[in-house]
C-alpha cells in the first residue's frame, strides 16, 4: 500500500495529482474545500492514528469563524470532529477505515465559500522576482522586530508572523528592476505558461486553472450580488 508520506508540495502541484498526494479516504473532502476556495497544506497519511486536514489561508470572515471555534475546544480532545489550534480540521477516524467525506463535512460547511487567498497567487513583483531575472538585490530597509509566542492566540498565527519576521530580517532582499524588463509583462507569463492564469484588474497570478477560475467565478458571484442589491 502506498503511504503517501510526502513532504508539504506547491498547491498547483497536489491540485494536478491529487491521486499521487493524498490518500484515497480524503479526497473528496479536500476537493470540496477547493471548491469553496479553501486551500489545503497537509493531509494525514496511513501512519496517523486520526484523520485531518491543514488549511491555507483564510478570508478574514472564515478566519474569525474557525478560531472562535477553534478556541473553546480542548486541543487535547481527539474524541470529536473540531478545528483545531493548529489551523486544521480533524475527525477521530482511523486512517484507511472509511472514506471521510461526511465526517469532515459538517466542519467545512460551518466556512464559508470565499476568495482564494494569497497561497493560491502571485503579485507582478513576486513574479518578476521568482520567474525571471528581471530584480536587482538591494540592503534591506525593514526593521522588523521578533514576534513573541505570548503575543499570538495560537501557533499557526504565531508560525505565520515568525515566517514574515525571518523574510524581513535578511540583511540583502531582492526588489523588481524596472531597467532589466525589456517586453511586456504578458510576454513574460507566456514564457512561463502563465498569461492564461493573469487577472490583470486585480493584478494576481494564479498557479493554475483551477484557481484562476476559482477566483473569477467568486469575484464574478460578487458582482453579479452587488448587482441585484
Amino acid at each position: 500500500m502506498e503511504d503517501y508520506a510526502y513532504v508539504s508540495m506547491p498547491i498547483n502541484e497536489v491540485m494536478d495529482n491529487i491521486e499521487k498526494y493524498v490518500i484515497p479516504e480524503n479526497r473528496k473532502i479536500i476537493e470540496y474545500l477547493w471548491d469553496k476556495n479553501i486551500l489545503t497544506t497537509q493531509t494525514n497519511n496511513y501512519d496517523n492514528d486520526f484523520s485531518w486536514i491543514s488549511l491555507g489561508e483564510l478570508s478574514e470572515e472564515n478566519n474569525r469563524i474557525f478560531w472562535d471555534i477553534a478556541n473553546t475546544v480542548d486541543g487535547d480532545e481527539l474524541e470529536v470532529p473540531k478545528f483545531t489550534t493548529y489551523k486544521a480540521i480533524s475527525i477521530p477516524i482511523l486512517p484507511g477505515t472509511k472514506d471521510t467525506f461526511e465526517d469532515f463535512k459538517p466542519l467545512v460547511d460551518l466556512l464559508k465559500y470565499q476568495d482564494v487567498q494569497k497561497d493560491g497567487y502571485m503579485t507582478i513583483e513576486e513574479f518578476y522576482i521568482n520567474y525571471t531575472d528581471c530584480y536587482k538585490i538591494i540592503d534591506n530597509p525593514h526593521n522588523i522586530k521578533e514576534p513573541q509566542y505570548e503575543d499570538y492566540d495560537s501557533i499557526s498565527l504565531y508560525s505565520k508572523a515568525y515566517e514574515e519576521y525571518l523574510k524581513l530580517s535578511t540583511s540583502k532582499i531582492k526588489v523588481v528592476d524596472e531597467e532589466k524588463i525589456i517586453k511586456p509583462l504578458e510576454e513574460y507569463l507566456k514564457d512561463y505558461n502563465l498569461l492564461e492564469y493573469y487577472d490583470n484588474e486585480d493584478g494576481k497570478i494564479f498557479y493554475n486553472k483551477r484557481l484562476y477560475d476559482g477566483h473569477m467565478k467568486y469575484k464574478n458571484t460578487k458582482n453579479e450580488y452587488k448587482k441585484i442589491y
